[in-house]
């Protein structure tokens, strides 16, 4: 659907709101395609390891053991990375993470997407304060659990850096850099993970000339009148 409102009205800023679920298991083929043909996009993946909005569901990005109404008992399965997700695809072009507790840095993730030319995949994670709000608990009281990316080109950190004080020297551009920071479960780390600018954006690559109503209509009855008999 985002791809095609950018054909259709490249003219448009679009943002496209996703949860764990949507994107990572019923959406997950339109997450993976998208991210390859790298449209002018903001994805924002709203990640609080459970279907909230249908009552508790075990979701992709459920963490192991967290039960639910459909897994009471626990997870079973380890839970889907979404970031080393996407780093995976190719042509992904930007891939960030943030949270939903520190405003500051979550404002200046997606003005960062924003201003990326090309898909800007951010996952937030988010507390459901119904049904998982103890996921992040922890994190949320004691900052020092919480360790930022840093970079010249990374995520303006100016407003957060005296209460968020784990920083880790990262350069975006290091695809395999981003991987290992991104495959770690014992790390809560915000921050770009990766960004290329030089990757094909779908909008250069499908670039068509801009037509008059008039021409666009003449070509269409031309292209008819093959077919008339």
């Amino acid at each position: 659907m985002a791809t095609g409102i950018k054909l259709r009205r490249p003219d448009l800023h679009v943002f496209v709101a996703t949860g764990d679920g949507d994107c990572c298991s019923i959406g997950a083929g339109h997450w993976v395609h998208t991210t390859r043909y790298n449209p002018n996009i903001v994805v924002l993946m709203f990640d609080n390891g459970a279907y909230g909005l249908t009552k508790n569901q075990t979701s992709p990005t459920a963490p192991k053991g967290f039960p639910s109404n459909t897994q009471p008992r626990g997870a079973v399965l380890n839970p889907l990375n979404p970031l080393t997700g996407t780093l995976g695809i190719t042509n992904a072009s930007f891939v960030a993470q943030t949270a939903d507790w520190i405003p500051d840095h979550l404002y200046e993730t997606i003005s960062a997407g924003f201003h990326h030319k090309g898909l800007a995949f951010i996952r937030i994670l988010q507390r459901c304060p119904q049904y998982t709000s103890a996921i992040y608990a922890e994190a949320v009281r004691d900052p020092n659990l919480t360790q930022l990316l840093v970079h010249p080109n990374g995520i303006n950190i100016d407003g957060i850096k005296e209460i968020y004080k784990n920083h880790v020297y990262h350069d975006p551009s290091d695809l395999v850099e981003a991987h290992r920071h991104a495959a770690d479960p014992g790390r809560l780390l915000l921050g770009l993970y990766y960004q290329n600018k030089s990757a094909p954006v779908l909008e250069e690559v499908r670039a068509v000339p801009s037509r008059t109503v008039e021409e666009k209509i003449d070509i269409l009855n031309q292209e008819l009148d093959r077919y008339a008999v």
